[in-house]
């Protein structure tokens, strides 16, 4: 549970005659890690894919053309379709479904086009209908110039500056000024130059004739027809996609079982009479392999242990976690996938992640609509990234309920006690988080600290197994024995220093504290050097970092205080319309504070969970297994 699967290396030699069944078990039992073939030896060459691969190719490009056209999404389907009725529907419908959606596509696509020339065409053409000037008169002329755009300023005394030959028109559009101005050419420049200065923006002039307000009737008729011709194209598209939907993902499962299979001998050494292929397997999986290896080959091919020393790098990782655990993997490997001979936490972040969440938020209340959410959400969205994640919020809104109840909390109202806003005065109160604000310190400190003490001797054990005891002793025992010690002095001395009186330095647990310190310190020297004693206040910080699980916690209750007697008061003290406003105040109110305490929890546990205690053990690096094969959804063997 808390190291991954024990793995085997494995060989598997065979006639060339076998290749395909050995690979199709070896695909069905979706449990060998192939190891690709390098050309290591010369009697050897990397295998050639199978005769069907090109065709299963052709036909995935195909058919994934096709889902990006619908734009098709994972979904549930009715029932599994049977590999041998499948593939004779790729055979017959691949080619005809694919011509009908691209010719779709492709009218729909030139359409669009269409659309969006006259929708540039009508932009321009609205603000030179006001003008109401025939739109050849803008054409270019020999001798006149022709200026048309937007100005804020009155340009008619910048243009008598510069000559009396002139004709201006003007209009107003969207409330701005619009002008169209005739100069003799001989002018040009200057106008030009003296209309940027004062901030003329050009208006392009469409090379048309005719009067522009009927162009815009005309345009906008096009449209219209245009727009409708989408939409029936688009509800075709639609109503294919809704018929077919079901085939094209059973039929994109299919291709990509049958291209994987068929592209597996390029990982393969192969000669001209055999084959070779090399792999990892779960300990415990090797004697099923060999059955079935033997039963679908009649025994042509032969299968191996190798017991020869590998580096633990090149040993593939599989998690092994009792399945309530396993929505943590996730963010195991969001950090990094462990070390073979690393301790796996996932296990351990199972407890600790909900349990800090859930002292954070605290509120039975929140942990309701978080725990409504996720199983909710799970029936949305299928896929393993979303319904991992909705595990962890679910476990976390569980423990969110449990820590509510113990804080007597529901969306920031007194469930228990004296103060009910119940009514249940009888059942006590048992943390009122507000008035235990010191005993809440302290144990969010001893959590800080029982979770830093596992960390390090989770690395003293890594440390011990791969550089021996010594070196374990001084990069991870120096810390627990300088961590003990500083607990020990600060549990006697605390007390004085905040009485203001002199320290009990003779009290013997003062003393076996400054002792192991000094241990501590010595190996640490020893160990990591001079310059390591610079890391010791991180040691403190680390230990501080946990009170935050206090502080998040008090600011969410504070603002859902808040939030209820501001709300009170405008209920109760001012009725009327101010009413409407308090229970604005309590929905947005609260749906903030939901927001912050499922985001900032989270966050911070998961903050704990990387900095404050993978820093003491944890390296990852590892490769993560990947066996051959699929897990099918939408299709089924016969």
């Amino acid at each position: 549970m808390l190291k991954p699967k024990q793995m085997t290396k494995i060989v598997v030699v065979g006639t060339n005659d076998v290749l395909e069944k050995t690979i199709q078990t070896l695909h069905d039992l979706n449990i060998v890690h192939i190891i690709d073939y390098n050309e290591a030896d010369p009697d050897f060459k990397i295998g050639k894919p199978l005769k069907k691969a090109s065709k299963f190719s052709e036909y995935l490009v195909s058919l994934r053309s096709i889902s990006n056209q619908l734009k098709l999404g994972t979904k549930e389907i009715e029932k599994k379709y049977k590999t041998k009725e499948l593939q004779k529907q790729i055979d017959e419908q691949l080619s005809m479904l694919e011509m009908d959606i691209s010719t779709r596509v492709n009218d729909l696509r030139d359409i669009e086009s269409k659309l969006k020339e006259k929708s540039d065409l009508e932009k321009n053409l609205k603000p030179l209908s006001v003008l109401e000037l025939p739109l050849d008169l803008y054409g270019r002329y020999e001798t006149l110039s022709v200026f048309v755009g937007y100005c804020e300023s009155d340009i008619k005394p910048k243009i008598e500056e510069i000559t009396q030959k002139y004709e201006i028109f003007e209009a107003v559009f969207e409330k701005k000024k619009i002008y169209a101005v005739f100069v003799p050419v001989t002018y040009e420049s200057d106008v030009t130059r003296t209309l940027q200065d004062i901030g003329f923006v050009d208006i392009p002039v469409p090379n048309l004739s005719g009067n522009a307000r009927e162009h815009l009737t005309e345009i906008s008729n096009s449209k219209t027809k245009l727009e409708k011709k989408v939409d029936e194209i688009k509800n075709e598209l639609e109503n294919i996609k809704k018929k077919y939907a079901d085939f094209i993902l059973a039929s994109d499962e299919y291709l990509s079982i049958e291209t994987q299979k068929a592209e597996a001998p390029l990982k393969f050494a192969t000669s001209e009479n055999a084959f070779i292929t090399e792999g990892w397997i779960p300990v415990e999986e090797y004697p099923k392999l060999e059955s079935e290896l033997s039963k679908s080959t009649n025994g042509k091919a032969y299968l191996t242990k190798l017991d020869e020393p590998v580096d633990e790098k090149e040993v593939p990782i599989a998690l092994d976690n009792p399945k309530i655990a396993r929505p943590f993997e996730l963010l195991i490997n969001v950090f990094a996938t462990p070390k073979y001979k690393e301790i796996d936490p996932t296990s351990i972040i199972f407890i600790t992640f909900p349990l800090f969440y859930g002292l954070m938020l605290g509120d039975v209340g929140y942990g309701l609509v978080i725990l409504g959410l996720s199983l909710y959400l799970k029936t949305k969205l299928k896929t393993y990234g979303w319904q991992t994640l909705f595990d962890i919020l679910l476990y976390s809104a569980i423990v969110t309920i449990i820590f509510g109840f113990i804080f007597g909390e529901f969306f920031g109202l007194e469930m228990f006690g004296e103060h009910s806003d119940f009514g249940l005065h009888e059942i006590p109160l048992l943390v009122p988080r507000f008035e235990d604000v010191k005993i809440l310190l302290l144990l969010t400190i001893g959590i800080g600290i029982v979770h830093i003490y596992l960390g390090l001797l989770i690395g003293f054990r890594n440390l011990a197994n791969s550089h021996g005891i010594l070196n374990a002793m001084f990069e991870k025992g120096s810390w627990m024995s300088i961590l003990t010690g500083g607990i020990l002095a600060i549990y006697v001395a605390m007390p004085s220093l905040m009485a203001g009186t002199p320290m009990e330095t003779q009290n013997p647990i003062f003393i076996l504290g400054v002792i192991l310190f000094m241990i501590g310190l010595i190996l640490l020297i020893k160990g990591e050097g001079v310059i390591s004693i610079m890391e010791i206040p991180t040691l403190l910080s680390n230990v501080l970092s946990y009170t935050r699980l206090l502080a998040i916690g008090l600011s969410s209750a504070g603002i859902a205080l808040a939030v209820n007697t501001l709300s009170d008061e405008l209920f109760i003290s001012q009725g009327g319309f101010l009413i409407i406003i308090g229970i604005l105040i309590l929905l947005i109110g609260h749906f903030i504070n939901l927001l912050l305490g499922i985001i900032g929890p989270g966050l911070h546990s998961l903050r704990l969970q990387y900095v404050e205690f993978f820093t003491k053990f944890y390296e990852g690096g590892g490769k993560k297994y990947n066996p051959f094969g699929f897990i099918r959804r939408y299709t089924k063997e016969e």
